[in-house]
């Protein structure tokens, strides 16, 4: 694992928008086909939404693959999409297991703030209340969902593709990708401040449209689906070049005491040709 500079952020984006373009068809013919697998598993009570997330880590890692054999020069096949389900799948359901809880428990820790609304709003698909909005409940359910989320977010960011593509078990990968966001939150910074950047000009665009087509919502859909469909494969190949840039080649993994900062070790580090990592 190594620390990189903060304008990393924005090349991971740069290189995943790189990555949608050298192959466009065949990144949106597997995110179309990812899209209505979701959607349909989605139509199923209660077990379908169950299992799109458990799924979540395995289709991680197919997209990972998916990049990867862009990069290398390759045309992807569609059964790439499946890939992930190949490698170590018991893990990465252990994984999309241990997700599911984690976020179950961080909506029900909002619950302390809103009484429920956040969670019946994601979980159950019941919209919140006029009164909830207006009495801010719901933005302090938001703000704890936020506080509570953000730390499973970096343990579960790197924990795939570490249990497909270094072996690690669960419990292990999950260690390594919350210490290795944790050593680059400067990176990652800057990657969420570039995604939002987007999403703001998506917005501004979306709204410049309806001014000039008198609000038509059914085209409004559409260029939203479309820019949506434009997004998606420049934000799953970036999770690619974000992982080959933290876990470089194939080196060695680095200790536990020199990812978690807690010292030295006497095991041998990273050997590897690249330079030693910088704390930029």
């Amino acid at each position: 694992m190594r620390i990189v500079a903060a304008r990393q952020g924005i090349l991971w984006l740069r290189q995943g928008w790189g990555s949608f373009r050298r192959s466009p068809m065949a990144w949106l013919a597997l995110v179309s086909l990812y899209w209505f697998l979701i959607a349909m598993l989605n139509q199923v009570p209660y077990v379908g939404p169950v299992l799109a997330t458990i799924f979540l880590p395995a289709f991680s890692v197919s997209f990972m693959s998916v990049a990867q054999a862009i990069e290398a020069g390759n045309v992807p096949a569609l059964s790439l999409l499946w890939s992930g389900f190949r490698q170590r799948p018991s893990t990465l359901i252990t994984l999309g297991g241990l997700y599911l809880l984690a976020m179950l428990a961080s909506l029900g820790l909002s619950a302390f703030a809103d009484g429920g609304v956040l969670f019946n709003w994601i979980v159950m698909g019941d919209p919140p209340a006029a009164d909830a909005i207006r009495d801010g409940r719901l933005a302090s359910a938001l703000l704890v969902g936020g506080l509570t989320g953000t730390p499973i977010l970096m343990a579960f960011w790197f924990s795939p593709v570490l249990a497909a593509w270094r072996g690690m078990g669960a419990a292990k990968s999950l260690f390594y990708s919350f210490f290795a966001s944790l050593k680059n939150w400067r990176a990652f910074l800057t990657y969420g401040m570039g995604v939002m950047a987007v999403g703001m000009l998506m917005s501004i665009a979306l709204t410049i449209l309806a001014v000039l087509f008198g609000g038509n919502a059914a085209m409004l859909r559409g260029i939203m689906l479309a820019l949506t469909m434009l997004m998606l494969p420049t934000v799953f190949a970036s999770f690619y070049f974000g992982y080959r840039d933290v876990f470089p080649d194939e080196t060695p993994e680095a200790t536990v005491e020199s990812i978690a900062g807690t010292g030295d070790s006497d095991t041998p580090g990273p050997t590897s040709d690249e330079p030693p990592p910088s704390n930029q």
